[in-house]
């Protein structure tokens, strides 16, 4: 009985080690996936489309073996060092895939991939004010400025040097900005570039709308009871802010005087008159620049 037993024991760790043999040495084939690892990326140079994240390998080995490198995280070296601007075709080379030599590589999918390179190159470029609306009614910019004049912009080499300027996010004054606005506002940085520094400081300088009017006006004399002006009216042309010449009550403000001297005598003078007009006013024209001054 003893006998019977090691012999079925025997048997049975016969029959477990033939087994492994077959199935150990038996091939199968599986595919699996690789990351994809870039070595050697020259300095100057990027990617801009193309790259792949990873690439399917079908490997062919022992079946148990397959399993567990299945299991195991697997990357694909991907030597760059040669790439140049442009369009480059790179193959993937089965013998570039460190594994134990009990596999075979039977294929690799993709087998090439096309990578278009760019150079990256920095330049400064001009910032421009963007104006969110149209200057407020009554007003103009008189005058920007900017604070820096220029960003350093930083991308592909053809995005780059077709750049003529960065423009600002879209600025919004208000309705009354005043004489001077000034804040700091972000840069639209085109998508794919950088830019240093993200954002300037902005200073508007606004001033009202200039315009033409033309007003008449008694010639007024002082004193009045001594003397009579021909003719009594006369015809100015005047240069102002226009919110200030439209203003109803603007030709009630402007004033053609005469200060007459003690002791004038008697009889016609030909005399100028001296006009008066609100702050900011500009004389341009007046008809007739001399009055007819008759002393009593």
């Amino acid at each position: 009985m003893r006998s019977n037993w090691q012999q079925l024991l025997l048997a049975f760790v016969l029959a477990v080690f033939c087994w492994y043999l077959v199935t150990g040495r038996e091939k199968v084939d599986s595919w699996v996936p690789m990351r994809v690892e870039m070595t050697g990326m020259p300095d100057g140079l990027f990617i801009k489309g193309g790259m792949l994240g990873s690439v399917d390998v079908l490997l062919r080995g022992p079946r148990g073996m397959v399993r567990t490198i299945e299991e195991a995280p697997l990357v694909y070296p991907l030597n760059l060092s040669r790439i140049t601007p442009g369009k480059n075709v790179i193959g993937l080379d089965p013998a570039n895939i460190p594994i134990s030599k009990v596999f075979d590589v039977v294929e690799v999918r993709p087998s090439r991939i096309e990578l278009d390179v760019e150079r990256r190159i920095s330049r400064d470029v001009p910032i421009k004010p963007v104006l969110g609306a149209a200057v407020p009614e009554g007003y103009v910019l008189a005058g920007t400025r900017i604070r820096p004049e220029t960003a350093r912009v930083t991308g592909a080499e053809k995005e780059v040097n077709a750049l003529e300027n960065i423009r600002t996010d879209a600025i919004s004054f208000g309705s009354a900005p005043g004489a001077v606005w000034e804040d700091r506002v972000s840069l639209d940085v085109p998508e794919g570039l950088e830019a240093a520094p993200l954002s300037a400081v902005v200073t508007l300088h606004f001033s009202p709308r200039q315009g033409e009017a033309t007003v008449r006006v008694p010639v007024r004399i002082f004193p009045p009871e001594r003397a009579e002006a021909t003719p009594k009216t006369v015809s100015l042309r005047i240069k102002g802010p226009v919110q200030l010449l439209n203003d109803k009550s603007f030709e009630d403000s402007v004033e053609a005087r005469i200060d007459l001297k003690p002791g004038l005598e008697v009889g016609r003078h030909e005399m100028p008159y001296q006009v008066k007009m609100p702050q900011g006013c500009e004389l341009v024209e007046a008809r007739p620049d001399r009055v007819t001054v008759t002393v009593k």
